[in-house]
């Protein structure tokens, strides 16, 4: 009897817990859907044509800030690269920013970099050379660097900054091709002063590496992982010969681009021997992936602060990636329960370095359509409760939040966020993010006239 009463009361006593725990829960959510709703500021359109001044509400949130840092939920969306436009836009025109930098391979953007600074070509060309991973594909993308290119074109004589664009992510997007595209551009960076060492060489590379186009993950066997290694230094002896020559054919900053490509050979070639092969999902994989992802994403934080570095004192940036890339955290959620640790972030790695000079927007939406992934939402999840707001298009400071009580105490609970639009992540917003950009619905971004539909 006495045992029977001591299992009711613990049973009522967990009953009160959870009541508790729930009403809380209930509470905390109601506390920030009201403080949300009072605060939300609407945003007209994606349309970077039009007026901006819906927009002059991030101007005093992201402050002065030199680095904002804007997720999309998902690659190939056209509202997350349309609206990227206008911010950008936005951003160069009313609050002296000078660049973007984009996940999309270091070594490819710099011939978009050349087309943007008024080299030849046009912005067909540009974008299918200039962007990795399919965002060559995407009208958005043409349409950003044939802006930037016009807008440079005036820049002078209206006594403006040009602007500029950098690639951070390895090439190819860390696929086993990158390995060639990068020796590729470096040898032909050297073919302008030293065509000799250069032809040398390449005649070196047998056919252990892969081709440019090789589009797999995975790790380069061993005899290949060396000849790359190898060519990376060989290269780097030839361009430090030649430099003299190499800038009066080209100029300075070029030649910091050709050294820093050979910067970001070194992060791939770190990196390629980490990676597991396509489709390995077991524990011990998942364990691997951790290291993988960690390698990759520290080295694109390195590359901005690359970028930020060329920009000089008064440079400010405009970083654009997915969500996950974005935000300051360490990648949590039902597919990570499987592996021992937590790969952080770049947003994490930018966070240690700049500190509240780095403003992260992080974007959600309710639906998908056209084919794009998608996932029901979970109830108290943080796409449901900004969709809950009312606004088709909203911009939402979180840092506004963190100084109001109810707001602050559903901000600091981890919850359900889907940053990959398909894949749920667990995401605490009071660290992870500044900012939320939520539209609606999002549809396939618009590919290019000479795409196949």
């Amino acid at each position: 009897m006495k045992e029977r009463i001591s299992a009711n009361a613990a049973r009522s006593g967990l009953c009160v817990i959870l009541s508790v725990y729930l009403a809380v829960g209930h509470c905390e959510e109601n506390g920030f859907a009201k403080w949300a709703g009072a605060h939300a500021r609407p945003i007209t359109t994606i349309d970077s044509q039009a007026n901006d001044s819906d927009l002059l509400p991030l101007e005093s949130a992201i402050g002065s800030a030199h680095v904002v840092a804007f997720g999309e939920p998902t690659h190939g969306a056209h509202e997350p690269l349309a609206f990227r436009n206008r911010l950008f836009r936005f951003l160069v025109e009313r609050m002296g920013f000078t660049a973007i930098a984009l996940e999309s391979g270091f070594t490819e953007s710099i011939s978009a970099r050349s087309f943007i600074e008024g080299g030849e070509g046009d912005a067909e060309t540009a974008a299918q050379n200039g962007f990795a991973s399919g965002l060559q594909r995407y009208l958005e993308n043409r349409e950003l660097i044939q802006w930037m290119r016009d807008y440079n074109a005036t820049a002078s004589s209206a006594g403006q900054h040009k602007i500029h664009l950098y690639g951070i992510d390895l090439p190819f997007g860390a696929r086993v091709g990158g390995a060639r595209r990068s020796i590729n551009s470096a040898l032909a960076f050297l073919s302008l002063a030293d065509p000799a060492a250069a032809q040398r060489i390449r005649s070196s590379l047998d056919d252990g590496l892969p081709g440019s186009d090789a589009g797999e993950f995975g790790s380069l066997p061993s005899v290949a992982q060396s000849e790359f290694e190898r060519s990376i230094e060989a290269i780097a002896k030839a361009l430090q010969n030649s430099r003299k020559n190499l800038i009066a054919q080209s100029s300075e900053e070029d030649y910091r681009w050709a050294v820093h490509n050979l910067d970001v050979a070194r992060q791939f070639a770190k990196c390629l021997p980490l990676t597991p092969p396509p489709g390995a999902r077991d524990r011990s994989a998942w364990n691997a992936w951790v290291v993988t992802f960690e390698c990759r994403d520290s080295a694109m934080a390195k590359n901005v602060q690359w970028a930020l570095g060329q920009e000089g004192r008064q440079g400010r940036l405009l970083v654009f990636a997915h969500d996950g890339h974005v935000m300051s955290w360490k990648e949590d959620g039902p597919r990570w329960t499987e592996a021992r640790n937590r790969p952080p972030m770049m947003g994490w790695f930018l966070r240690r370095v700049y500190g509240e000079d780095l403003y992260i927007i992080a974007m959600s939406s309710a639906t998908a359509s056209g084919g794009l992934p998608s996932k029901p939402m979970q109830d108290d999840s943080i796409d449901r409760t900004l969709t809950d707001a009312g606004l088709p298009l909203m911009f939402l400071d979180v840092r506004q939040g963190r100084r109001n009580e109810e707001a602050r105490a559903w901000l600091s609970t981890p919850r359900s966020f889907l940053a990959n639009v398909s894949a749920e992540s667990l995401v605490r917003p009071s660290t992870a993010l500044d900012a939320f950009f939520f539209v609606s619905n999002l549809t396939p971004a618009i590919l290019s006239s000479n795409e196949a539909p």
